[in-house]
């Protein structure tokens, strides 16, 4: 979805960014150079288990779509998995590739592409992860449809697609516009601050199922001064439970689990995730 269509008239975008200052409109955060650099300060690792129980029952060879800076690929490198990543974002790539650079026995490749319309050059991948609801960066469902059906061509006969979805409570999808979410607070000692990020509603669009949030980037010194401060405008798709399952079955997968947790815990009314396991057909058509 061009930012047009996602409610920003004003502005003409032909890379899919536009920045005004410190403001930057996106079709998704991380094509930004500068934001990319702060992705990794927030550090997540609670599905690395998951997946890398997946890949160890499924096979050596996995593919992650929308791989950024290869939280999830660099681990399965290391463990020894022959991993390919993809992304749009050159900048997510380069750090990427930074990582596995440091891992010598890393069997893995990256390649810039978009995830709706990759063609890569082997079809016989064991397992497919989408993680941390990088699906919803697709607005509209014909894209979300091709991305879908570009996954399961790439997989072999009883491969396995993981893919995360928010689940979208009822509170958060009624989250009145303007309203604010302190969402991370993270000290990075490493680099010197604390980076905080609050995220807000700027719109939502419930007939489509569109919300455009707008996260607020702080990175703070130790004396409390502001060393810099990004704001970024994207625009999210909210998916729900049988309309995830829809998808998956009319692109070709049969749902085998729907948990509400990164350790495979029961979907309920209150799980604030949706993790599917799709499968190929094992035989050919």
């Amino acid at each position: 979805m061009s930012l047009a269509a996602a409610g920003y008239p004003d502005f003409v975008v032909h890379d899919g960014i536009n920045r005004t200052g410190a403001l930057v409109r996106a079709d998704q955060p991380w094509g930004d150079a500068q934001l990319a650099e702060l992705y990794d300060a927030f550090v997540f690792e609670g599905d690395l288990p998951l997946y890398l129980e997946l890949a160890g029952g499924q096979g050596q060879r996995v593919l992650e779509i929308a791989c950024g800076s290869g939280r999830v690929l660099v681990p399965l490198a290391r463990a020894g998995f022959d991993v390919v990543g993809i992304d749009i974002s050159p900048h997510m790539l380069a750090l990427a590739q930074a990582k596995l650079d440091a891992v010598p026995s890393a069997r893995a490749r990256l390649m810039q592409t978009d995830m709706r319309d990759f063609r890569l050059d082997r079809v016989d991948f064991d397992l497919a992860i989408c993680a941390v609801k990088s699906f919803a960066y697709l607005t509209e469902p014909d894209d979300q449809r091709r991305c879908l059906q570009a996954i399961l061509t790439h997989l072999r006969p009883g491969g396995v697609l993981a893919i995360d979805f928010m689940h979208p409570l009822p509170d958060w999808v009624a989250a009145p516009v303007g309203s604010m979410r302190d969402d991370l607070l993270q000290r990075v000692p490493d680099r010197g601050y604390t980076l905080s990020r609050v995220e807000s509603v700027v719109s939502t669009d419930l007939a489509r199922q569109v919300r455009i949030i707008r996260s607020a980037y702080e990175l703070i010194d130790d004396d409390g001064s502001i060393r810099a401060k990004h704001f970024v405008e994207w625009p999210y798709r909210w998916t729900y439970r049988f309309e995830a399952e829809h998808l998956l079955e009319r692109a070709g997968f049969r749902v085998e689990a729907v948990y509400g947790g990164y350790q495979r815990e029961p979907f309920t009314a209150t799980s604030t995730a949706m993790i599917f396991v799709g499968r190929k057909s094992a035989t050919r058509p």
